[in-house]
């Protein structure tokens, strides 16, 4: 077990000549200290977004496969978390200001980051961090809350964006067809999302043509 030195004058504790060994957290404690950091903001949420989040999770890693960029999904997975899952999580019912949930979500994976144990948790920490922050990007650089654009737009964000777009359709829009939904997304491709992202969404959801 990895130990910290520290000068401490308590000759009641264990100490050696005036030192004291305080012992660190080790990884798989960490992780779980994560995990319950993780199903409390979760639990913040509410189960609507909770269920948005996880449902735009699985979109992300699907369209990032479809890209050729699986590859990230196994870098990024801390255990059985995935930092796709997350675009959400600092969503409240009281927000009145459409991206003060991307600031909140994003400190709250920031300020984990700072007490990340090792490598494997500081990426996923600063990828989720990226995916709350940026989703609201455009590729034009409209959106916000930093007005990136293009490729500057972390890629997980660029996923993210489409993806929590075509949840909000497929849930909040049920007269619509797929059809219908898949033409909404493609106006905006390549003013508000990433060009190559929505043509893998259309690959994913293919319209079948009418006999």
């Amino acid at each position: 077990m990895s130990m910290a030195i520290f000068h401490h004058e308590n000759s009641s504790k264990e100490t050696v000549a005036g030192l004291i060994f305080v012992p660190q957290k080790s990884a798989v404690e960490g992780e779980k200290a994560m995990q319950i950091d993780l199903d409390t903001w979760l639990a913040s949420c509410g189960s609507e977004v909770q269920s948005h989040n996880r449902r735009t999770g699985q979109l992300i890693r699907a369209l990032l496969t479809e890209v050729g960029r699986g590859e990230l999904i196994k870098l990024w997975r801390l255990n059985q978390n995935g930092p796709c899952d997350y675009h959400d999580i600092g969503k409240r019912a009281t927000d009145t200001d459409p991206l003060r949930h991307c600031s909140r979500g994003a400190a709250l994976f920031s300020q984990a980051y700072e007490k990340a144990l090792d490598g494997r948790e500081r990426i996923f920490y600063s990828i989720a961090c990226d995916l709350c922050r940026y989703h609201h990007e455009r590729w034009d650089g409209t959106g916000g809350p930093e007005h990136l654009s293009g490729d500057d737009i972390p890629i997980i964000a660029r996923a993210g964006a489409v993806a929590d777009a075509w949840d909000y359709l497929d849930t909040q829009k049920p007269q619509l067809s797929q059809k219908e939904k898949l033409q909404c997304l493609k106006a905006y491709a390549g003013t508000w999302y990433d060009p190559e992202l929505v043509a893998a969404l259309e690959r994913l959801f293919p319209v079948q043509p009418v006999e």
